[in-house]
C-alpha cells in the first residue's frame, strides 16, 4: 500500500486502541465501590504495562537497543507524555469520555503549529485555515459559559497542548533511533517517572479495577507503535489530522460503555475539529523538511 494511504489508515487504527486506553483507566477510577484512585496511579499502570509488554522484546535485542545519541529528547517526550496522560485521566475522572478526547485531541491542531515552529515544515495557508477552524471547535467544546465544565475542560486543554508539543518530539525521535528503541526508553522513564509520582498517592485497588489499569498500558502500546510507524511514513503536519479519529471512537465508546450521551457541544464543536483535520489531510502533503533539521545516521544499534 502507498504511504500516504498507509499512514492514515495506520493513525485511525491507532486511535482506536488510544480511546480504548483511556476508557479502561475512565472505568477503573468510575468502578463501583473501588478505591479512588489518583491519575497518577493510572499514568503509572499505563506506563508499566507498556514496559512489561516490550522488556522480552529488549532483552532479546540486547543492550544496544537503549542506545540513543540524543537521550534529551528522549526524557523531555516522557515528561511531556507523564503530564499529558495524567491530565486526561485526571479529566476524565471528571467530564465523559467522549467531551475529554474533543478537547484533549486537539493536540494535533497545537501539533501542526509546532511542527511549522519548531521542524520548519512547510503547514501551507489553507492548512492554517482548517486548524483555525478546529481551533473555533475547542473554544466551542470548552463551553466558557459554563464554569464546571470549563474548570474540568482546562485540564484536557493542558493535555491537548502537552500532547501536541510530544508528537513533534516523536517525530524527531522517529528520525534518528529505531522504533523499539524509542518504545522501550519512553515506557522505561515513564515507569520510573510515573511510579514515583503515584506512590505519593497510592491506595490499593480492587480486583476488578486492577485488571482494567493492567488492560491500559499494553492497549496504549498498540495504538502507540501504529502511531509511530504512520510518523516514519508521512510529516507530522499530514499525520496528524487523522488523530481526530479518537474523538469518534470515544464517543462510540462512550455511549455504549458509559452511557454517555453527547450534547450539542460535542456534536458542533467536535465537529468543527474533525472537520478542519479532515479538510487538512486532503491537501497537498506538506514541504520536505529543510535540510537544517535533515535526520543524522541512526546510532550503533540500527533499525531493526
Amino acid at each position: 500500500m502507498p504511504d500516504r494511504l498507509a499512514a492514515p489508515l495506520l493513525c485511525v487504527l491507532a486511535c482506536l486502541f488510544f480511546a480504548g486506553a483511556t476508557a479502561f483507566g475512565k472505568a477503573a477510577q468510575d468502578w463501583p465501590g473501588g478505591a479512588a484512585l489518583h491519575p497518577f496511579q493510572v499514568t503509572a499502570a499505563r506506563f508499566l504495562g507498556a514496559f512489561v509488554v516490550l522488556l522480552p522484546l529488549a532483552v532479546l535485542r540486547g543492550p544496544g537497543i537503549l542506545q540513543t545519541a540524543i537521550p534529551w529528547r528522549h526524557l523531555q517526550r516522557v515528561l511531556l507524555g507523564f503530564a499529558a496522560v495524567s491530565c486526561i485521566f485526571a479529566a476524565t475522572a471528571r467530564l465523559p469520555l467522549g467531551d475529554v478526547l474533543a478537547v484533549a485531541w486537539a493536540a494535533p491542531l497545537f501539533a501542526l503549529v509546532f511542527a511549522g515552529l519548531l521542524l520548519g515544515e512547510r503547514v501551507g495557508r489553507r492548512r492554517w485555515l482548517a486548524a483555525l477552524a478546529g481551533f473555533v471547535g475547542v473554544a466551542i467544546m470548552m463551553r466558557p459559559t459554563d464554569a464546571a465544565f470549563g474548570a474540568a475542560a482546562s485540564i484536557a486543554l493542558a493535555a491537548a497542548v502537552l500532547t501536541g508539543l510530544e508528537l513533534v518530539l516523536i517525530r524527531i525521535l522517529a528520525r534518528r533511533d529505531p522504533a523499539l528503541t524509542v518504545l522501550v526508553l519512553n515506557n522505561a522513564l515513564g515507569t520510573i517517572i510515573a511510579g514515583a509520582a503515584a506512590s505519593l498517592f497510592w491506595v490499593t485497588p480492587s480486583a476488578p479495577q486492577a485488571l482494567l489499569l493492567a488492560l491500559v498500558g499494553p492497549t496504549m502500546l498498540a495504538g502507540q507503535a501504529l502511531f509511530f510507524r504512520a510518523l516514519q511514513l508521512a510529516e507530522t503536519s499530514a499525520v496528524a489530522p487523522f488523530y481526530y479519529a479518537t474523538v469518534l471512537w470515544g464517543v462510540v465508546i462512550g455511549l455504549v460503555v458509559f452511557d454517555e450521551v453527547p450534547g450539542w457541544h460535542l456534536f458542533v464543536g467536535g465537529g468543527l475539529i474533525v472537520a478542519g483535520g479532515v479538510y487538512v489531510a486532503l491537501q497537498r502533503p506538506a514541504l520536505a523538511t529543510p535540510a537544517a533539521v535533515t535526520p543524522t545516521p541512526p546510532p550503533a544499534a540500527g533499525r531493526p
